[in-house]
Formats: structure tokens, C-alpha cells, sequence
């Protein structure tokens, strides 16, 4: 009998040890696949017209009397009193964005705005923020490039009348422009 239980113990421990394996393969199987205790598993949710997440600005929409490509016309400096007219085209583009755009006669430049919804004794309230433009430097320019800079910097109101828009800075100084095609340009005389 004793050889009976030795051969039947020898026998036995090949296949419980399969059994405690394939018990322990299959725990940690289930281990994996199921959620783990207080953490809910997720429940899909049916969206019938899922609708794009709003994007949010700080620029209250620009109006359509605002946007556009303008020609600077005139620069009024010293609280607008001393008029002084562009040597060279001074452009700029007002994006609905809030952004522009232009160029100084030597240097592209850039900035955004912000319409502020209050009305001013000047216009409408616009703040004027990161204004900066490329490097080259024009001799020529440099003075009036650096007025017209330091005055759209500083814009704190606009107004739209007609064909012309007036920005003027916190000081009174004012930049006056006009669209492109409204400018009248003097034709060559071919004689």
C-alpha cells in the first residue's frame, strides 16, 4: 500500500500544479479585462449631430465697414494739430480676426486689435496690442516710420465715415486713411 500512495502522490503533484497554473493564467486573465473595483467602466452615449465646440475671442467682431485694405492719407501728430502727409504709401489691413496687417514704406508690420464695445468723444473703442514689423532700416523713412508706429500703437478709438477711417492714439494724434481704390493717382503724361 505504501508504494500504492507514493506512485498516486507523484502522480497527483504533476497535474495540481497544472491546475494552480492554469487557475493563476486565468485570474490574472480576467485581471486584466475586467474593471478594477471603484472605477465604473464606460458607457458609450449616443450623439445624434454632434455639434463643434464654440471657440472663444476676446475681439468683439469687427465690422464689415472696419476690415478691408487702407491707404494712409494723413498723419496728425501733437494732439492732431501739425498735419503731415506720407512721403511714401503707408498701407493696412484690417483682418475680421482681429488682426492686421501693412506695410510701412520699409518694413512689413503686424498687431491685433480689440474692439471694447464703448463709445469715446473720438469713435468707437479699439485697443491696439503687439505691434511689431520686420528690421530694415531706411534712412529716409525711419522718422515717419517710427511716428506712424508709435501712433497705431497707442490707437484707443476708430471711426468709419464713408470711404475714410480715422484711428487716433490715447494723445489725439490721428492716422486718416482711405481704401486703395478711392485714392485718386496722378497718370503719367505720355507727351
Amino acid at each position: 500500500m505504501i508504494k500504492y500512495q507514493k506512485a498516486t502522490h507523484k502522480g497527483m503533484r504533476p497535474v495540481s500544479l497544472t491546475i494552480l497554473v492554469l487557475v493563476a493564467v486565468l485570474l490574472l486573465a480576467a485581471g486584466c479585462t475586467s474593471p478594477q473595483a471603484g472605477t465604473p467602466a464606460a458607457t458609450p452615449v449616443a450623439t445624434v449631430n454632434p455639434v463643434p465646440p464654440a471657440t472663444t475671442s476676446t475681439a468683439s467682431p469687427a465690422p464689415a465697414g472696419l476690415t478691408g485694405d487702407w491707404t494712409l492719407t494723413t498723419l496728425g501728430i501733437q494732439g492732431g494739430s501739425a498735419v503731415t502727409y506720407p512721403t511714401t504709401t503707408l498701407s493696412l489691413t484690417m483682418n475680421p480676426d482681429g488682426t492686421f496687417t501693412g506695410y510701412d514704406g520699409c518694413n512689413n508690420y503686424f498687431g491685433s486689435y480689440t474692439l471694447t464695445g464703448t463709445t469715446t468723444p473720438k469713435g468707437q473703442g479699439m485697443t491696439v496690442s503687439g505691434v511689431g514689423s520686420s528690421k530694415k532700416y531706411c534712412e529716409n523713412l525711419a522718422s515717419q516710420e517710427q511716428q506712424y508706429l508709435n501712433i497705431l500703437s497707442k490707437t484707443n478709438a476708430y471711426v468709419v465715415d464713408g470711404p475714410q477711417l480715422t484711428l487716433t492714439g490715447n494723445m489725439g494724434d490721428v492716422l486718416i486713411y482711405q481704401p486703395p481704390s478711392t485714392l485718386v493717382t496722378q497718370k503719367s503724361n505720355p507727351y
